[in-house]
């Protein structure tokens, strides 16, 4: 019997070697494979599971119930915040209501221009008015002959 395995063993060249290892190799990554896949699903089916929902209600009223911590800034945030003009807070505290008082408009070439007075910059505004008038930035002609000029442009460098 000692005979006929020595026989075998020496009639086995490297590359069959190489091939068993590596069906025994795969045959043991298949396994452990399966293995972790059976472990997860167990896992996957606890958490997605709730034994008390009470419990969840509990937590929610909870996190209603308590007030949210303030914002904790880094040093270098709460310098910029110490020397803004407008802190962030005002911002949002003052959205919509002052409007700018302007001297005189002049309409230039479809451009509104509008002069600020100074002497009386900003009066309160408490209704926000929502213009839905679609304002052309360029005019077709205008948009047009910049396009020109962008490809003379693009030629002059080439």
């Amino acid at each position: 019997m000692f005979a006929n395995i020595s026989s075998f063993f020496k009639s086995i060249t490297f590359i069959d070697y190489i091939f068993f290892f590596s069906v025994i190799f795969l045959i043991i990554l298949v396994v452990s494979l399966i293995y972790f896949i059976k472990i997860n699903e167990e896992i996957i089916e606890t958490t997605d599971k709730l034994e008390d929902a009470d419990n969840l209600k509990e937590i929610v009223n909870n996190l209603k119930a308590t007030n949210p911590k303030p914002v904790s800034f880094t040093p270098y945030e709460k310098e910029q915040e110490d020397r803004a003009i407008i802190s962030y807070d005002e911002l949002l505290s003052n959205t919509g209501e002052y409007e700018l008082n302007y001297v005189n408009e002049e309409v230039k070439d479809d451009v509104t221009i509008k002069k600020v007075d100074l002497n009386n910059i900003a009066n309160q505004n408490m209704q926000i008015e929502i213009n839905n008038k679609e304002v052309p930035l360029f005019s077709l002609k205008r948009e047009e002959q910049f396009l020109k000029a962008l490809k003379e442009l693009q030629k002059t460098l080439n």
